[in-house]
């Protein structure tokens, strides 16, 4: 008989809306399925112990005190003081391996048990923290010379990426979502790294979701609102647009945060949708006619996926992870900067002749990423880490 690993995840986050929770929930959500033995420590509401099937939750209230980070996601310097429910929690569990998913509170958490209980770890990666972090200062330092800002916000990328490493050694396992990642993790941690992607649900995201019957050309963008995510260039793509005589185009944004404003005054032809879900978002998924991720800072890029499980092409830029989900010129275009970004739009729109392949190639690539796959491939990394001996301080 099959030995399932008890696995322990510390989820940084879990309730918000952004892809390294969605992708948590769904892990939580494969192992109740499977009737796997999970335990889940994570925020919530108040702080409390419960089960669901074969889930155990531990949930843990943040204090008043607790640092905003994104939106509703925060830190609680004084996480320690629920010590006591987690470590009774793990002692009745006794798992064979820790889940660790960044470097936020619950992180911390775990991977002291981990060290200390000689639990073997596993670090997963979900976010370019160092480089959100380097972003949002350059964002609020605009007055500064820009040769003086750039240097100022790529040090504190690498001293964020420095510190991130420094929580990530202490894992025995590495998982990353782009080969990039991958190799880069192992050079800093000298720990082994893995490639483990993100999947998609391509029954809820669809094609035959759109509702459109209007001749408009639709530029979509999913996710937060925020500096880190290039929104502003939005603002640049629109004007070439209209200088290229193409009047006929909107935008379709959906998501909060804090470019919000700016994109009001700035974007007059563009829908906010905010946040929605459900049948709401895969409608405006596919009723999307290109999908443009300006971002050059995320790891994945969930949203680029689900756009192309929706039918919808991707423009994506040549640096960060999205680029990996994008076979150039086939499902989605790879852009080598701003400039080449924008004509690239502009041509599509001005002449989309080649979109409709591109909508069925985007759509076979996606269903190529099941949720399930993804999720059998943690279970084979977590038996593998059952078998690692803990060595934090070699």
């Amino acid at each position: 008989m099959i030995s399932i690993p008890k696995v322990a995840l510390f989820a940084d986050t879990f309730h918000e809306t952004n892809g390294a929770a969605n992708f948590l929930r769904r892990l939580v959500d494969f192992a109740k399925d499977r009737n796997y033995p999970f335990l889940c420590v994570r925020s919530g509401d108040e702080t409390r112990t419960h089960n669901d099937g074969s889930v155990s939750f531990v949930d843990l209230k943040r204090c008043r005190a607790s640092i905003p980070i994104d939106g509703p996601l925060k830190y609680d310097p004084l996480i320690w003081r629920h010590g006591n429910i987690v470590r009774k929690t793990l002692s009745n569990f006794k798992p064979d391996i820790v889940h660790i998913t960044g470097l936020n509170d619950i992180s911390q958490l775990g991977i002291t048990f981990a060290h200390f209980r000689n639990i073997p770890a596993v670090a997963s990666w979900h976010t370019n923290a160092h480089e959100y972090a380097a972003q949002r200062l350059a964002s609020v330092i605009p007055w500064i010379e820009p040769n003086t800002r750039q240097k100022i916000t790529k040090f504190v990328e690498r001293a964020g990426m420095y510190g991130l490493m420094k929580l990530y050694f202490l894992a025995q396992m590495q998982l990353a979502p782009n080969e990039e990642l991958v190799a880069e993790i192992q050079r800093l941690t000298g720990r082994p790294s893995f490639l483990l992607g993100r999947g998609v649900d391509t029954v809820y995201l669809s094609p035959e979701k759109r509702k459109r019957c209007d001749d408009a050309f639709v530029i979509g963008f999913v996710g937060r609102l925020r500096p880190e995510k290039n929104i502003r260039f939005l603002g640049k793509l629109s004007s070439a647009l209209q200088n290229a005589g193409v009047n006929n185009h909107r935008f379709l944004i959906v998501g909060e945060g804090s470019e919000r404003a700016w994109l009001l005054e700035n974007l007059p032809n563009a829908d906010l949708t905010g946040v929605i879900h459900g049948e709401e978002l895969a409608r405006a998924y596919a009723n999307m006619d290109l999908f443009v991720f300006p971002s050059q800072t995320d790891a994945f890029g969930n949203v680029v996926l689900e756009a192309m499980a929706s039918g919808v092409p991707a423009v994506v830029m040549k640096e960060g992870g999205p680029k990996f989900l994008i076979e150039h010129g086939r499902n989605g275009f790879i852009t080598g900067g701003d400039e080449d970004f924008i004509d690239t739009v502009v041509q599509t729109a001005k002449d989309p002749y080649r979109l409709p392949l591109m909508k069925q190639a985007a759509r076979s690539f996606a269903e190529a990423h099941s949720w399930t796959a993804i999720f059998e491939k943690i279970y084979e990394y977590y038996e593998m880490g059952k078998g690692f001996r803990k060595n934090i301080r070699a």
